[in-house]
């Protein structure tokens, strides 16, 4: 099973993941997220950094976590310079997520970055059950 594809849309960008477990499909939406960014082939050098994220919620909405666990990667991103290409996610439930994220520190005018992500939407956002586990279409505001 891939873990994710690039998807076609008239004003933003998207993508559809996929995972055999929700935590793998949650992974692989951050790491869907960080190719739209950068480019499936980008291959960040420095030294390694890793950053524990935590997030709180009390809802039985997934896409909720969703959208706060990949919001909460693109502010870290934003604010301290950190391409993350590496995650791990320990917990994850109704009442929120753990997780630990490895990147690299970049130098965005110095990088090959192409796409800046505004936002995480929440449009036509649904976490589905399949055959092979779970899968979701995630678009981003571009």
């Amino acid at each position: 099973m891939k873990s994710f594809e690039f998807i076609n849309h008239t004003a933003d960008v998207g993508i559809k993941a996929w995972g055999a477990t929700l935590t793998e499909l949650f992974e692989n939406a951050a790491i869907g997220m960080f190719a739209v960014i950068a480019g499936e082939r980008y291959k960040a050098q420095g030294s390694k950094i890793e950053k524990k994220i935590e997030i709180s919620k009390n809802t039985d909405n997934l896409e909720e976590i969703l959208v706060s666990w990949l919001s909460e990667l693109l502010y870290i991103f934003n604010r301290e310079k950190i391409y993350f290409n590496n995650f791990k996610i320990s917990s994850l439930n109704n009442s929120g997520i753990k997780a630990e994220a490895n990147g690299v520190n970049i130098d965005l005018y110095q990088s090959d970055l192409y796409t800046e992500i505004k936002a995480v939407t929440f449009h036509n956002l649904k976490i589905e059950e399949t055959a092979d586990g779970f899968s979701c279409t995630i678009i981003f505001d571009v």
